[in-house]
């Protein structure tokens, strides 16, 4: 079988073999034929243009199409909770190893909060609740004691104290203003301010109360020791952490918002007064999950804790250094702002730390 234009000699070789192409290169022999065939140029592509065909039959095949991501119309929450700032508290650096006073704690809590909101926004928060209070102030008397008597170093008098923490908190919520956020306040009783941090957060509501963009209600602003937020699926309790009990927390939410619980599926407790991290979950798989140590801080893997298991309780670091009494006895570590990005229906989605 071959094709009568060919050389007959070529033809009888392409038989002997049973070849039946047509050859762009031969090479023939005599005798029982020792025949080399090579194909024409024309008959099939090159050995490129066939590779290039496999790349893009693979690309047809391989090639996904999924919906877009769905993009939630509700923005996310920053909340900001920049804790146990104790503007008043004198730290001298030849006792201590570190300074801090009024002026040094006002730029703290207003830098800090400046980054962190920066932050939140990046990672789409389109609203802040501020937390304030907390031993905002570091005395209570002109005496310099706390609400309880107990004397205190102190930097300033309480007069200037109480203006510092209030031209402070107003910085921090126009800042936020100004970057497009809306911004709702909460406040939370302590033990060292517990009339002076009341005195300041009534001052911040009368300030912004005509405002459009800031929420400062009857409720926030409170002596109420613990606080709670709706937003979306999660249900956040505030309070400062010398009160109840930690392990009645969680029973203690699940009693005073009960209209809400069956609608949120993310809890939160932000505790404050310990200067220092503790992370926990509570319920399902109760755990320790994250802890501040002297010179280092602990993280647990948590496994098998999923974020709307259980209840979370989360201790805010402060921007307040250790005082002569603190240092002592050894209550030292690093000093830091927080803020907690949440999300409405998936729960805290971001964690954000400013260290100092």
């Amino acid at each position: 079988m071959y094709r009568l234009d060919l050389d007959p000699a070529v033809a009888d070789g392409m038989d002997a073999v049973g070849a039946e192409m047509v050859p762009g290169l031969v090479w023939a022999k005599t005798k029982n034929y020792s025949v080399m065939l090579k194909p024409a140029a024309t008959e099939f592509p090159s050995f490129l243009e066939h590779i290039r065909s496999t790349i893009g039959d693979l690309k047809s095949d391989m090639t996904v199409k999924l919906p877009k991501r769905f993009k939630e119309s509700v923005g996310k929450l920053l909340v900001l909770d920049p804790a146990d700032v104790h503007i008043g508290k004198l730290c001298v650096e030849s006792e201590t190893g570190v300074r801090y006073d009024s002026q040094i704690a006002e730029h703290r809590l207003v830098e800090g909060c400046r980054m962190l909101i920066e932050k939140g926004v990046a990672n789409g928060a389109t609203s802040v609740l501020l937390v304030i209070g907390n031993d905002i102030a570091h005395i209570d008397t002109p005496k310099k004691t706390t609400t309880s008597g107990t004397p205190q170093d102190v930097d300033g008098t309480i007069f200037t104290i109480h203006r510092a923490a209030q031209v402070a908190y107003v910085r921090v919520i126009t800042m936020a203003l100004e970057m497009g956020l809306g911004v709702r306040v909460i406040f939370n009783p302590s033990n060292h301010d517990w009339v002076l941090g009341f005195t300041i957060a009534q001052f911040i509501r009368a300030w912004f109360h005509d405002h459009p963009n800031v929420d400062v209600s009857e409720y926030a602003v409170s002596e109420r020791h613990r606080k709670y937020v709706r937003f979306g699926g999660n249900i956040m309790g505030f309070t400062h952490g010398d009160g109840a009990r930690e392990v009645d927390l969680l029973p203690i939410m699940t009693s005073e918002v009960r209209p809400h619980m069956s609608e949120a599926r993310h809890l939160y407790w932000y505790v404050h007064h310990y200067h220092h991290k503790i992370r926990k979950s509570l319920g399902v798989r109760s755990q320790s999950r994250e802890k501040d140590h002297i010179g280092m801080t602990v993280i647990k893997s948590a496994a098998g804790s999923m974020e709307g298991d259980n209840c979370h309780i989360e201790y805010v670091r402060s921007p307040s250094a250790p005082d002569g009494w603190h240092d002592r006895n050894g209550y030292v570590g690093r000093q830091a702002v927080e803020a907690f990005v949440h999300c409405p229906f998936d729960g805290q989605d971001a964690r954000f730390t400013e260290w100092f």
